[in-house]
């Protein structure tokens, strides 16, 4: 090996261990609060940074097991799926074109989030099936917007986010 290769896979490692993901590794204790879930979760997660950051919240540190972990991961989604439908349904007020994403396509998600949860314990297949299906009410919000050219990038925002979590909160129950 010359010179150059061996500064390159320093460097290498350098960088990684200073990523925030590492970062957040360290933060969540990696030897235990949940650690490795979090590893696998966020490692097959589409965002990793995002699954990072939504997995840096004291919540998810406190979380003794992968079923307390699972658990927080859900209720990180219904809290904020439960702040999006506010949020719709504030811009449905003064746009009804919102309506069906502020009250069906969101009262969906709300409710598999809710239903992922009521199931963790008893039949984590479905409860992880619940959050997964969670990812229709955005959809279903998206192409309202595109039927009705409505071009509002903070909905947007909250959809991609809401679709997000219902893949991470899926993710998490099936490590049960």
């Amino acid at each position: 090996m010359n010179s150059s290769t061996i500064c390159s896979m320093f460097l290498g490692l350098i960088l990684i261990s200073q990523s925030p993901f590492a970062s957040n590794a360290r933060l969540l204790g990696l030897g235990g609060g949940g650690g490795p879930l979090v590893s696998l979760i966020c490692a097959a997660s589409s965002n990793k940074v995002e699954c990072s950051n939504v997995l840096s919240s004291p919540q998810i540190a406190q979380a003794k097991d992968n079923k307390q972990l699972s658990i927080a991961v859900v209720e990180i989604a219904i809290k904020k799926s439960v702040e999006g439908q506010a949020f719709l349904k504030g811009l449905a007020q003064k746009n009804p074109k919102l309506e069906t994403c502020a009250g069906f396509a969101y009262d969906g998600v709300v409710g598999s989030f809710k239903s992922c949860l009521g199931e963790i314990t008893e039949d984590p297949q479905t409860a992880s099936y619940d959050c997964k299906v969670a990812v229709d009410g955005p959809t279903q919000c998206d192409r309202v917007m595109a039927d009705e050219h409505i071009v509002n990038p903070a909905i947007t925002a909250l959809n991609k986010q809401i679709a997000f979590l219902s893949e991470l909160a899926s993710k998490a129950v099936d490590k049960l």
